[in-house]
């Protein structure tokens, strides 16, 4: 007994477990991140896999990828002279491991030129990589532009057509959240009223802030939401300049189409295929109501370029 207890710390079998335990999660966490959506998206809808979010895993995959690396390093430096004597019997024995040690050589000069010069099938892993994680992207969990967390609520109203500052910040009062000034970063305000950007949002248009799904959990709503997106759709879209942006919501396709000089078939096709219901006569408002969205992302859609 008194031999068992006052036994030394092996430190060859710590090393080899952290190394086994931290490669297993550096592995899983890879995983994770091989399928988790773009930032833009993670951050606007709020996404979690396993209660845990992206900005989460990242920050899980960075540090078990440094201690699987560190924990290596002392593995090697603990083992160096059993190694040193294996190799050197391999070579003493006429290179016995040659055509292995040069196969695994030859494997890995291919996976780093191919993988380089986006030759198939290294390419399509990567392809289909991109194509799980843009999957997650839909217009109703699409930030009105990329990353609008990031943004004040004055500058939402500077860069956004159709959006009021005023009206944005008189809906969230009216639900109780109160905006310090309009130079508030909505991220920010968000995560201080525990709620995704893109609920915040939605609160401060006046909509019911559950028309659009959260990704990664399931819900992609059409029912709630549209009535009140309709409702408040003139007093935001009065707000735009001169031009086809004036009462948008207003305006049949066909109208909006002639006014940008678009061809009315393909705008119908590139509608639907964006996932909204759409025909030549109905109202831009309407078309935008049909996935819970605002009037100004069918702009969004018609002309990316404006963007």
């Amino acid at each position: 007994m008194g031999k068992d207890t006052n036994k030394q710390f092996n430190w060859r079998a710590f090393v080899s477990v952290l190394t086994t335990l931290s490669f297993i999660a550096m592995t899983f966490t890879g995983v994770i991140l091989f399928v988790v959506p773009p930032g833009r998206i993670a951050n606007w809808t709020g996404w979690t896999m396993i209660a845990l979010t992206k900005h989460q895993w990242v920050g899980l995959h960075v540090w078990f990828s440094l201690i699987f690396m560190i924990a290596s390093g002392f593995h090697v430096y603990l083992n160096w002279n059993p190694l040193v004597r294996y190799f050197k019997s391999k070579v003493s024995k006429a290179f016995a491991l040659r055509p292995e040690w040069v196969l695994a050589l030859v494997i890995s000069a291919v996976v780093f030129l191919c993988t380089l010069g986006n030759v198939a099938p290294f390419s399509s892993l990567l392809e289909w990589n991109e194509a799980i994680k843009h999957s997650w992207d839909t217009p109703r969990q699409r930030a009105p532009i990329p990353h609008a967390e990031l943004l004040t609520f004055t500058e939402l109203a500077e860069q956004i057509q159709d959006v009021n500052l005023e009206t944005m910040l008189a809906n969230l009062k009216a639900k109780g959240i109160e905006a310090d000034s309009p130079d508030v970063v909505l991220g920010e305000l968000a995560e201080a009223s525990k709620m995704t950007p893109m609920r915040l949002y939605d609160l401060a248009l006046g909509q019911s802030g559950h028309s659009r799904g959260r990704a990664g959990q399931g819900g992609r709503g059409h029912g709630q939401g549209r009535g009140q997106a309709g409702q408040f759709a003139d007093a935001n879209h009065v707000q735009a300049g001169p031009g086809p942006g004036r009462g948008l919501g207003r305006l049949t396709l066909k109208q909006y189409c002639d006014q940008i000089g678009m061809d009315i078939n393909a705008s119908v096709d590139k509608l639907k295929k964006a996932g909204f219901e759409a025909t030549p006569d109905m109202t831009i408002r309407a078309i935008a109501e049909t996935v819970g969205v605002l009037p100004s992302e069918i702009r969004t859609v018609l002309e990316p370029q404006t963007q």
